[in-house]
């Protein structure tokens, strides 16, 4: 990464080694953040000299953590500053510029996501996932620094959601992210309020949804499969398997099955109208686990009540879409077999298991159509 000169607030962006990346600031910088500001064989500070953005594996693991930062400012002969530790590969650190009075820096990995509802809780981790560090040359308050920060935190959930990132429901982020917000420490204190609908907050919230936004349309498809749906293309083609050898074509191997089968789903998600069912079901077992369909309550969407017939409603129309009206028969035994359990997609939100019925029954329609 290459140094960069002649900011207002920045004496360089420096990439120390593979690991690391060193933001210095041409001034001592007042801080907000989620992460401690440390001084080097003290204690914690208010107000730093720069960032460091550090490389860890996914499965780190350390017992003493301040110790650990303390070391890893050491060993960029930063006297006081804050550590971001990340799993994501450094050289994806992103850093947008404003204007010669706004600095965005940030590492986005998008999991493992966390929501309200999540199983897995336990002490906080410090691997931070989604990192983002605004520095300002901007004169606010403390309240403001504070509001601005909130603002981080709101477009960050609001992207998040966006991306459908998949978790027990509706997810605001990653379970270890972290934010600060930077101003200079002599700067004055005129500005009392940062939110979104300010001219400085406005224009952060903007960056910083974009950012994360562009990291979440980059994934591979089978990673955005298995958020919207809970299931990448090769797990739906078992499930596929699953269903045709109950009635298996007559001379055809197996593996030809496999492969068309593989080759239309991969056909299938190259069109924005059947994405546009997927994520419709995603969002409505969202809505549903969270108890904002009006009538339906929380406890009835979770044992899939009888009472709602949209969900089967959402799935023909897809089957229809890919695969004509003799998809519906199709999905029909589709949906027999589910509830008989020889397919295990019952076990799928009330929603999201029609839509697999769906693309399950139109995949053995286009078949049959094929080679009968």
């Amino acid at each position: 990464m290459k140094e960069l000169l002649g900011l207002a607030m920045l004496r360089g962006v420096r990439r120390v080694n593979e690991r690391t990346v060193l933001v210095e600031f041409s001034q001592p910088m007042e801080i907000t953040s989620t992460v401690p500001a440390l001084v080097v064989g003290g204690d914690f500070t208010d107000y730093v000299e720069g960032l460091i953005f550090y490389t860890v594996p996914k499965n780190f693991e350390e017992g003493d953590m301040l110790s650990f930062y303390e070391e890893i400012l050491r060993s960029t002969d930063l006297k006081r500053g804050i550590v971001f530790i990340t799993a994501v590969p450094i050289d994806k650190l992103r850093h947008i510029a404003l204007d010669g009075n706004l600095h965005i820096f940030a590492t986005i990995g998008l999991s493992p996501p966390t929501c309200i509802k999540t199983s897995n809780l336990y002490e906080p981790l410090t691997i931070s996932t989604i990192n983002i560090a605004i520095a300002v040359n901007y004169p606010l308050t403390r309240s403001a620094m504070i509001d601005l920060l909130r603002v981080v935190a709101e477009a960050k959930a609001i992207a998040t959601s966006d991306s459908l990132l998949r978790c027990e429901s509706r997810s605001s982020g990653t379970v270890t992210d972290a934010i600060a917000i930077l101003k200079p420490f002599n700067m004055g204190n005129e500005i009392l309020f940062a939110g979104m609908n300010t001219t400085i907050g406005n224009k952060v919230a903007k960056a910083v949804h974009k950012m994360i936004i562009a990291e979440a349309v980059a994934r591979e498809i089978n990673d955005v499969l298995k958020d919207v749906l809970g299931h990448n293309i090769e797990e739906l083609v078992e499930l596929f398997l699953k269903v045709y050898r109950q009635s298996p074509i007559p001379g055809v191997p197996e593996n030809a099955i496999r492969e068309e089968a593989c080759k239309l789903l991969k056909q299938f998600f190259r069109d924005p109208n059947v994405w546009s069912f997927l994520i419709a079901s995603r969002e409505l077992d969202l809505h549903g686990s969270s108890g904002t369909i009006p009538g339906l309550s929380e406890e009835e969407f979770a044992e899939d009540s009888k009472k709602i017939v949209a969900d089967e409603l959402l799935g023909m129309s897809l089957a229809t879409y890919l695969a004509g009206s003799k998809a519906v028969l199709s999905m029909y035994w589709v949906e027999k077999l589910k509830e008989s359990r020889v397919v295990e997609h019952w076990k799928s939100n009330m929603f999201e298991d029609d839509i697999i019925s769906a693309l399950i029954a139109s995949l053995l329609t286009r078949i049959l159509d094929e080679y009968m």
